[in-house]
């Protein structure tokens, strides 16, 4: 007998309009970075940008962990496989043994994947710097 469970709805226009804002407000970052440091009446501002380029960027980051975790439990929940009835299963159920999960740091990325997020950005910033110094 097959039970034909249905695929997990995901949110994927969403999470790559995130993937897509994180470029392109890193883009515009790097260009009102050049702007702001080219005019000393503007220099008064860049705190200002920096916070709110930040809180965008954590924004953002925190709605594709959110995703991600709930596309997980959702995967997690389709493959279970269904528990048997007590009232037909004679004897006690053993739990099944644990199973070992890598360790999360910051923002539930692991190590590798935090030091990735920052290789990116890092690049991202220098490449969109460059790219505007050839420009202006």
């Amino acid at each position: 007998m097959s039970t034909n469970r249905p695929r997990p709805r995901t949110s994927s226009a969403f999470e790559y309009f995130l993937y897509t804002a994180i470029i392109v407000e890193t883009a515009l970052a790097a260009f009102v970075y050049k702007i702001i440091f080219g005019d000393p009446d503007l220099a008064r501002l860049s705190l200002y940008f920096g916070i709110l380029y930040f809180a965008f960027l954590a924004w953002c980051i925190a709605q594709l962990n959110s995703l991600h975790r709930r596309r997980k439990l959702a995967l997690a929940e389709a493959i279970e496989p269904e528990q048997p009835s007590t009232e037909t299963t004679p004897g006690p159920v053993s739990d099944p043994a644990p199973t070992e999960k890598p360790t999360r740091s910051a923002f539930g990325l692991t190590t590798s994947q935090l030091v990735v997020v920052i290789v990116v950005f890092v690049s991202a910033v220098a490449t969109f710097s460059w790219a505007l110094k050839q420009l202006l």
